[in-house]
């Protein structure tokens, strides 16, 4: 099966400056639809298993090339092998969450936490990127992030037209295009503060942003600019090269905003399938913040503060916008 987009004059989604390609008709090949069904319980192990369906999808942007890499020439198009997840028996439109893998990083990686949002009522897009997967040929090319914000942007576009109430696939009517957030750990958190907050690629439909372990690097054109989306911050104080950068950065995000320190933990433990002390933490607290924002649960802030100090080895912090006549952000209850 395959769906041709017309041609459209470029926007902000279309081409990351300095592609080698002009802007082309895009194509989204879907290739293979792998379908599999699992129940999922949340590492935080009190609620009941919910099942959760999988569909494997190749997407191809034929607007924009990828670079050669050492065991592989360059192609006049990005492919992306994308993991969708979302709950088995949904009837009505939900929220989309797309996920940023990091460098040598894989959607495989994150069953566990991809299961919990799935399973909360989310459905979750995680893509493999061309240059930073870790099936790769060649081996990686960290530089490519770059492109990845743009990459982000086409599998939301993708992802949305599968999900038009008369599309013709599992997807349709699931998606809810108005709710959006973007999640990314690592060298996928730089595609996340691309993709929100730098101007060479940011992408206003996103209404909150999980940044995890995230790194800092140099995109190629395009400045920062703090635009006000609720964004959630996690790192470990045991990452000594980059939780200083997260702390450094975390004053810099325009409010709403939480920064959750993890102790003890590793860079990427906490969020991919690997053990780590936080296991159990993570996906409460960000489920929560999802339904902070993209349900507007306003419960879920009491719940993901709750989630941090149950757990004991984190450290909070939260800032709210200042509005007259608000009451106090909200604290724990005992």
């Amino acid at each position: 099966m395959s769906l041709v987009r017309r041609p459209a004059p470029p926007t902000l989604y279309d081409v990351v400056p300095g592609s080698r390609n002009p802007l082309r008709t895009r194509l989204i090949a879907v290739i293979s639809i792998v379908t599999t069904v699992a129940a999922v319980t949340p590492r935080a192990g009190a609620a009941p298993a919910v099942s959760v369906q999988t569909l494997q999808v190749t997407l191809v942007d034929h607007s924009r090339a990828t670079d050669a890499t050492t065991s592989a020439p360059a192609q006049n198009q990005r492919v992306l092998a994308t993991t969708i997840t979302y709950p088995v028996g949904g009837d009505s439109p939900m929220p989309l969450v797309v996920l940023a893998h990091g460098d040598n990083g894989h959607p495989n990686k994150f069953t566990q936490l991809i299961g919990a949002w799935a399973a909360a009522g989310y459905v979750v897009a995680a893509p493999a990127f061309p240059l930073t997967n870790n099936a790769t040929p060649g081996g990686g090319s960290p530089g490519d992030v770059s492109n990845q914000p743009a990459d982000m942007s086409f599998v939301i576009d993708e992802v949305l037209k599968m999900s038009r109430p008369k599309a013709d696939g599992p997807l349709a009517g699931l998606v809810d295009k108005r709710h959006i957030g973007v999640a990314g750990l690592s060298l996928g958190g730089s595609t996340v503060y691309g993709l929100v907050y730098n101007t060479c690629c940011r992408d206003k439909r996103i209404e909150a942003a999980i940044l995890m372990s995230p790194l800092r690097v140099p995109l190629t054109y395009g400045r920062d600019a703090w635009r006000h989306v609720p964004a959630l911050l996690l790192h470990s104080d045991a990452d000594p090269t980059w939780y200083p950068i997260s702390a450094q950065t975390y004053p810099l995000l325009a409010t709403p905003k939480w920064f959750v320190t993890l102790h003890g933990s590793t860079h990427s433990g906490p969020f991919e399938d690997t053990p780590d002390p936080a296991d159990a933490v993570v996906p409460p607290i960000t489920v929560a913040f999802w339904d902070r924002y993209l349900k507007g649960d306003r419960s879920a802030q009491t719940r993901l503060i709750n989630a941090v100090s149950t757990y004991g080895e984190a450290e909070l912090q939260h800032d709210f916008p200042r509005v007259a006549g608000r009451a106090s952000p909200v604290r724990p209850t005992s």
